[in-house]
């Protein structure tokens, strides 16, 4: 309930109080001093009843006073006493005294009516109103008066001269108030009245409990008032000290407001002024969280720090603040207007907002409009300094805000003087933003950002928005403007450039497009390419397109087509998909890629690295993935990865644990270099290789074993291969000297066992052999020295050194039935292989001086032959040489050409002979010359442990080759020897 209604309320019940008096002496003086009250009564149609106990010359005394309807009547008094006064032409009344005065009131369209009572009261006339010059005498005088609003009970006790020397008391009740939206319970007035030269003052406290009003609640109010009226009760001033206690609605609530006010009425119009003060004001909490959202929008874009702290000083007004100030309010008629002055707010968080010198600011109703001209002030309490110059009246206003520089931390936030401007047309705005701070994961420095609104709305659709640097840990962008189109509220930069450093290395960034939804923070960009570092030395990374969002501070999305190069690794990255997060300035990956050499002539095969994790943090790049061969889906190796940006240094780690060789994996399927140089390979590898690289290049070592490896080569099947490698280049395929191996057996068509062969790899994917030797037939089989070109289409020559070979051990191992042959051997085997396969060229075996033994007895010797034919034959039983040798021309896999030249003598006499002639021809020496020409296998084709190569040729030699291999074995069964 307002200060005015409770004002209206307590006069009312002190003029209904005062009319008890008035009516009593007006309405008794003359009838009770001329003895005619009754018919007075009567002819004013009075329904009245009252005793009268005592009459005299001046004093008369009433009791039992009714007027009105007895059931209910308006007015009852226990006693009256009038004195009057006679004078020369008349008799007045001097004095009234009374005592249970009990009066019925109600106030109906804006008039107090007292029912019978109002007939009573004299006509209205135009003379002013003055207070009569009578002594009244009150005692338990009372009032009830029914309004729209809710009853009035009022009691007044008082004595004195009505016009000059009256003092009494009015203590007034309103137990309950209602006036349209607005109610208040307990609403008590208790005034001292007192009149002086016909003017009334009153002086106390108005109070109530508990009220609302159109969503506003009061706790409890108190109000002292002191005023005093003119003679014609037409002029009222005083003053009004307010106190209001729990003052709450959903957009403010205070503990207490407090006001000191002079007012003054004349009967038209209100003036008063009004210093008001007001503790623990608190905005209401929802209306706070949503206007701390606000800055909260700012979301992981670079000034969400500076967001963060005007939410959290928004949000610390919530602690409670003290306005203060002053207004002046003139108003009558039901127009006026309050003008304020010198009001500042004081939040506890240390915000303060100031109206400032020479400010007008008014509110005028009933229209309600607002005319503002002047500035305010607001700082402190984490909002930056902001003077705030407005000037306008009603829907229009227009005005500029200078805004000190905003900083947190390392984010800074400047704004260009924001003018602004209001009307029915909506508002404009008008300024410049440059920012520095973090920006996903990064720090931005010299944002530059024009806006201009229009209606709510920015005008154009594109605008440029520039920067000095952006730098995301060892990553620098130079100053750079991208002209930003807004669209339906997406944001699109077309074919945006970026240069600047990674470390001290030169970076470009470019896209197609990119899009940016600046309500939910979905971007998309397509057709990324990232070039990093110089010509010589560039490491590269593209993406077909890459998706995210910006939400709370984490960035997160997917990305496809991802492909590149790091610097000189000549390791090619391609089909790249998978998710991607980046929060609290660390970026991680989770995807597949596929993985080839960057060689012209790739040294192996693409390979698929599944379960792919990298993460990019401190400015350093980890990676994990496990390399899988494409077809097969066998994993290869494990490998982990490690990038520092700051100097373009890093390694990579490749862990083979176990990689075995079967009929579901071979070789070829992870390098092409091993065809037409080792096929059907069975056993199982491991070990472990490490690349390095710098801006200079890229270093690799690594070491692998195996234990067992067998597999078929143009020479020959192996076996039982054992040994480790150690690389001083994995890349590259080379080693340092002193590398060996241990091959449990070879065999070329001859069976060797049991040798090693010490090499190293060099450049060029060559092998060269440092040297080897076998244990064979007594002596040793011994490689020569020799580089090998590993490259399937090139020639490879090999020298072999036979070094006493024991001809019967080798006849022996060889299963030789119908040949016994003793001495040893020395020679040479120059062997070489290229696309037609493998040959022996210009090979020699040669006896020792010592010479040996020699005898063959098969079905040839034993056989029907010519007469010399059989000298030769039957010699050849048993025959000592002193010289052998074997020269050996041909291909491995077909026509082996063997020249046998000996000479010896016949160890048996040909007794047995009949014939005379040949009889003569015992002990004499032979010169044999012999000439075999036969496939080279197929010499050995009895060698038990050898298979038919015919199976595995096909799978080393050259594609163009393996269409003339013969179906059937190379020495057919039938020309096999007899055993």
């Amino acid at each position: 309930m307002s200060v005015r209604r409770k004002f209206l309320m307590a006069g009312t019940a002190l003029a209904g109080v005062a009319l008890i008096g008035l009516v009593t002496a007006w309405v008794l003086r003359k009838d009770i001093a001329r003895g005619y009250a009754d018919k007075e009564m009567l002819r004013r149609g009075v329904q009245a009843r009252y005793d009268i106990t005592a009459i005299g010359p001046s004093k008369q005394r009433l009791e039992h006073i009714v007027i009105g309807d007895p059931a209910h009547p308006d007015l009852t008094a226990d006693w009256a006493e009038i004195e009057t006064h006679t004078g020369l032409f008349r008799i007045s009344v001097s004095r009234v005294r009374a005592g249970g005065v009990r009066l019925q009131g109600a106030l109906k369209d804006g008039t107090v009516h007292f029912g019978e009572v109002d007939k009573l009261l004299p006509a209205p006339t135009d003379k002013p109103f003055v207070l009569p010059d009578i002594d009244v005498d009150l005692q338990d005088a009372r009032l009830r008066l029914d309004t729209p609003y809710g009853a009035v009970g009022a009691r007044v006790d008082g004595k004195g001269n009505v016009a000059n020397s009256f003092a009494g008391q009015v203590a007034a009740v309103m137990p309950s108030a209602s006036l349209g939206d607005c109610n208040a319970s307990q609403a008590t007035a208790y005034l001292s009245l007192k009149t002086q030269s016909r003017r009334i003052s009153a002086l106390g406290p108005l109070r109530s409990d508990a009220a609302t009003c159109k969503g506003v609640a009061l706790a409890s109010s108190n109000t002292l008032i002191d005023l005093v009226t003119d003679e014609g009760l037409r002029r009222v001033i005083g003053t009004a000290n307010l106190a209001l206690n729990g003052v709450s609605n959903r957009a403010v609530s205070a503990k207490l407001v407090k006001s000191d006010t002079r007012f003054e009425w004349d009967g038209a119009q209100l003036r008063s002024d009004i210093r008001f003060a007001s503790q623990g004001l608190v905005p209401g909490k929802g209306y706070l969280e949503n206007l701390a959202r606000l800055p909260l929008r700012a979301g992981a874009t670079p000034i969400a720090p500076v967001g963060e702290q005007l939410a959290t000083a928004i949000k610390r007004l919530g602690s409670g603040s003290a306005v203060s100030g002053r207004v002046a309010v003139v108003g009558g008629t039901g127009r006026g207007e309050a003008t304020f002055d010198q009001v500042v707010g004081k939040s506890v968080s240390g915000a303060i907002l100031q109206q400032q010198p020479r400010t007008t600011l008014r509110l005028n109703w009933p229209s309600t409009n607002a005319e503002v001209d002047g500035k305010f002030l607001l700082e402190g309490g984490g909002f930056p300094k902001t003077l705030l110059s407005l000037r306008g009246d009603g829907g229009r206003f227009a005005g500029v805000a200078d805004i000190a520089a905003m900083a947190v931390g390392d984010t800074r936030l400047a704004l260009a003087p924001v003018r602004f401007a209001y009307d029915r047309g909506g508002t404009s705005i008008d300024t410049r933003a440059d920012l520095d701070g973090r920006f996903a994961g990064g720090r931005v420095s010299g944002l530059r950002i024009p806006v201009q609104i229009r209606g709510g709305k920015l005008i154009g659709e594109c605008f440029p928005v520039g920067f000095q640097s952006y730098a995301i840990t060892s990553l620098v962008l130079a100053p750079a403007t991208l002209n930003i189109c807004l669209r339906g509220g997406r944001a699109s930069v077309a074919t945006p450039r970026l240069n600047g450093r990674l470390g001290q290395n030169p970076v470009t960034l470019t896209a197609a497009s990119a899009q940016l939804e600046t309500n939910s923070g979905a971007f998309v960009l397509d057709r990324v390419a990232v070039k990093l570092g110089d010509a010589q030395r560039l490491s590269t990374l593209d993406l077909d397109q890459l998706r995210g969002a910006f939400a709370k501070g984490v960035a997160n999305g997917t990305f496809a087509g991802g492909s590149g190069q790091i610097g000189n690794v000549p390791l090619l990255v391609s089909q790249g998909a998978g998710k991607w997060r980046f929060a609290k300035s660390i970026l991680n990956v989770a995807g597949v890629v596929e993985i080839a050499d960057a060689a012209a002539a790739p040294r192996f095969q693409p390979i698929k690295g599944e379960d792919l994790t990298l993460t990019l943090a401190d400015g350093k790049i980890t990676a994990r993935t496990v390399l899988h061969e494409p077809k097969s889906g066998i994993a290869i190796a494990n490998v982990n990865l490690a990038h520092l940006l700051s100097n373009g240094r890093g390694n990579a780690l490749i862990d083979v644990p176990k990689l075995t060789f079967d009929d579901k994996l071979q070789p070829e399927a992870l390098t092409t270099n091993t065809l037409g140089v080792i096929a059907n390979v069975f056993g199982t590898i491991s070990g472990k290789g490490l690349i390095n690289w710098t801006p200079d290049g890229a270093t690799s070592s690594g070491g692998f074993r195996t234990d067992n490896l067998d597999f078929a080569a143009a020479f020959g099947p192996v076996t039982g291969l054992k040994g480790e490698i150690a690389l001083s280049d994995l890349l590259g395929l080379e080693t340092p000297g002193g590398q060996s191996v241990l091959i449990g057996s070879i065999n070329p068509g001859i069976p060797v066992t049991g040798g090693e062969v010490r090499y190293r790899l060099i450049p060029g994917l060559k092998i060269a052999i440092e040297g080897g030797h076998w244990p064979f037939a007594g002596g040793e089989l011994i490689l020569e020295p020799t580089v090998l070109d590993l490259n399937h289409a090139a020639t490879r020559r090999l020298t072999f050194r036979v070094v006493g070979l024991d001809a019967a051990l080798f006849v022996q191992q060889m299963a030789f039935e119908n040949i016994n042959v003793t001495g040893k051997f020395d020679g040479v085997l120059p062997m070489v292989f290229d696309e037609t396969g493998g040959r022996i060229e210009n090979g020699s075996l040669k006896v020792r001086d010592e010479g040996g033994t020699l005898s063959y007895i098969g079905e040839v010797s034993n056989a029907k032959l010519g007469r010399f034919s059989r000298l030769a034959f039957d010699a050849l039983k048993s025959i000592r040489y002193k010289r052998l040798t074997l020269d050996l021309n041909g291909s491995l896999d077909g026509e082996m050409v063997t020249v046998v030249r000996f000479n010896g003598v016949n160890q048996l006499p040909l007794a047995q002979t009949k014939n005379i002639f040949l009889k003569q021809f015992n002990r004499i020496p032979f010169i044999f010359n012999i000439t075999i020409k036969a496939p080279f296998r197929g010499l050995f084709a009895t060698v038990r442990s050898l298979n038919d190569p015919s199976v595995f040729l096909p799978t080393v030699l050259p594609p163009q080759l393996q269409q003339v291999i013969p179906d059937k074995p190379v020495q057919p069964k039938e020309s096999e020897p007899v055993r």
